[in-house]
């Protein structure tokens, strides 16, 4: 028994023994392979971009903090030219991708936003939108939103406070951004229903109000002392609501309008509630599992709904098809097209207009070449009578650009494009030779030239 027992102390003290020597060289081992690590300073660039990026993004994951935005500006020139007139010429900096008029420089947009983390199945936060368009001005052209809102009830009930914009229920664009809830003159109050116990297969829904203020009082004319009741103000609230399925997506929102501010024809005082106004966007959500890259889409934003005179309506609804495939056979990305028909009325007028591109992409999307084509006829009381089209343009672009492959983000692009437009405008603007008296046609040609760069951030 002692004889066993010797044995085995024996081994037991063996295998400490070995594991404390292997301990030792691992040990060892990590000393020397931490004396080898590269400082980060001697890292490639590539390194070094991607361990920040990734701190970046840690930051953001653990802090609920978010910053984006993006800055646009280019060379910019213009010549105009009226038929018997001489050419009205502009030169300035400019990016003529949705970024201000033409007078504006570019745009400079700042987004930030918060999101605590929950509490009792509650999150608190802010969002904020800041942008300058012309850069010589000491503060921003605008403030677009700036809000603070809270989630309650597991994130079913959001209550949003302040300057709002960002909605639930706009159309989102492209060439028509449209939010109803924008509140210029003061504060509103944005309610978002969001009910969790509707089953996942049926689809989500958003169902909310907005509590608005008067965007344009005293448009009939009204005293300034005249008396504001809650009714009045109840008139100028918003109703919202959206439903998002795996097949489909919709959003719609109506805004209401008072008596107080109802905006009146020129002239004429019985123009009634004239300001309502209806948002949508409707999309399909099908078609790209059995043709990767293809989509259909309508928005649209429809003015002054009960209006009594047409010179208060104003109706714009766009119709967008595009296709974008990501590979064709060993081509990847090999280009984009897109189709747009709109329709619009105005006055007693209406237009319908076609915008098909299309665009070669090479080196997977690095640089796109292509063209739009713009095409629009008038109909009804026509600003020329007898014109065969309102305007007709052309535009040729290069653009090349960068992404975030990682994330498949665009993260900035420099763009040439030219434009060719010709248009008939109303004929009483049209120039008469004062000595000759002779009236030249209602048409005006313009070129354009822009060079422009974005960074998105």
């Amino acid at each position: 028994m002692d004889k066993i027992l010797k044995t085995f102390l024996t081994v037991l003290l063996s295998f400490v023994l070995v594991c404390a020597a292997f301990a030792q060289d691992q040990d060892a081992e990590a000393q020397e392979g931490e004396e080898k690590e590269i400082a980060f300073k001697d890292l490639p660039i590539e390194e070094r971009i991607n361990i920040l990026k990734a701190r970046v993004d840690k930051f953001y994951e653990t802090s609920g903090f978010r910053v984006s935005g993006e800055a646009k500006t280019g060379i910019y020139w213009r010549s105009s030219q009226d038929d018997g007139m001489p050419p009205n010429e502009y030169i300035g900096l400019h990016s003529m991708d949705d970024a201000g008029g033409e007078t504006s420089q570019g745009r400079f947009r700042l987004n930030m936003e918060y999101e605590s983390p929950s509490v009792a199945n509650m999150t608190f936060g802010f969002k904020v939108r800041i942008q300058w368009q012309n850069f010589t001005d000491p503060v921003p052209d605008s403030w677009s939103y700036a809000f603070g809102f809270g989630n309650f009830l597991r994130d079913q009930l959001t209550v949003s406070v302040g300057k709002l914009g960002g909605s639930p229920w706009g159309t989102g664009g492209p060439e028509l951004w449209k939010d109803l809830e924008n509140v210029d003159k003061s504060i509103g109050m944005r309610v978002e229903y969001k009910p969790r116990w509707v089953p996942e297969k049926v689809g989500k829904f958003n169902i909310g109000f907005v509590l608005n203020y008067f965007n344009a009082d005293r448009d009939q004319g009204w005293d300034a002392d005249t008396p504001i009741d809650l009714l009045m103000i109840l008139q100028e609230s918003m109703i919202g609501l959206s439903y998002t399925h795996k097949y489909a997506h919709a959003r719609f929102a109506y805004k209401l309008d008072s008596k107080y501010d109802a905006k009146t024809a020129i002239g004429k005082a019985d123009g009634g509630t004239g300001e309502d106004e209806f948002v949508y966007r409707l999309e399909e959500r099908i078609l790209d599992k059995y043709a990767p890259g293809l989509k259909i889409w309508a928005l649209g934003h429809l003015f002054g709904l009960s209006a009594l005179h047409d010179e208060i309506r104003d109706f714009k609804n766009y119709l967008f098809a595009e296709y974008d495939p990501k590979k064709i056979g060993k081509l990847s990305t090999p280009f984009t097209t897109q189709f747009r028909l709109g329709y619009d009325y105005i006055e007693s007028r209406s237009r319908l207009h076609i915008k098909p591109s299309f665009y070669w992409n090479f080196l997977d999307k690095l640089i796109s070449v292509g063209a739009s084509f713009w095409y629009a006829q008038d109909f009804g009381n026509k600003l020329t009578e007898g014109s065969p089209y309102e305007f007709m343009e052309v535009e040729p672009k290069l653009q090349v650009n960068f992404y975030d492959r990682s994330k498949e983000r665009l993260i900035s692009y420099i763009a040439f494009t030219y434009i060719w437009r010709t248009e008939y405008f109303h004929e009483n603007q049209a120039f008469v030779d004062p000595l000759t008296a002779k009236q030249y046609d209602p048409i005006r040609q313009t070129h354009k030239i822009n060079l422009r760069f974005c960074i998105y951030f």
